[in-house]
């Protein structure tokens, strides 16, 4: 609803009709945090955050792609908030485990030996859960 008119002038609000509004520091008091320093859309501004936004708009569209699905209900059939937060948190781990492996393979050239070639793999035969001998952690530092 607009806002009704002043009494003596008959006119509206100027904020009706002023083309800008500047706000200080500190003019909001608590929301001050949501106080953004450069003006809307302007060249600083798209320099600043259009990098950043299309990373964040390529990660959510890689996670909701058909390999994760996360927009996908079917796929966070845990209930509750604290359950959703840390399944979210665990597949996003995958995907970015598995975006990181994509670079590799992708950028790594194949005359350079393999960084994951240190990594000792369990035999199959070895599946019997019993710890390996040799290939066990040390204990952490106290």
């Amino acid at each position: 609803m607009p806002p009704n008119p002043d009494h003596k002038t008959g006119e509206l609000p100027k904020i009706c009709h002023q083309h800008t509004v500047t706000l200080h520091a500190g003019d909001l008091g608590h929301l001050d945090k949501f106080r953004q320093d450069l003006p809307y859309l302007s060249p600083l501004w798209r320099g600043t955050y259009s990098t950043v936004r299309a990373m964040t708009e390529g990660l959510n569209g890689r996670l909701k792609g058909h390999d994760l699905d996360l927009s996908d209900p079917k796929n966070r059939l845990v209930h509750g908030r604290l359950a959703q937060t840390i399944l979210v948190a665990l597949l996003v781990t995958v995907a970015n485990d598995h975006f990181l492996d994509q670079w590799r393979h992708t950028h790594q050239p194949p005359d350079e030996p393999d960084a994951s070639a240190g990594i000792h793999e369990i035999p199959a035969e070895r599946l019997d859960r019993s710890p390996l001998t040799g290939r066990s952690r040390p204990p952490p530092v106290p």
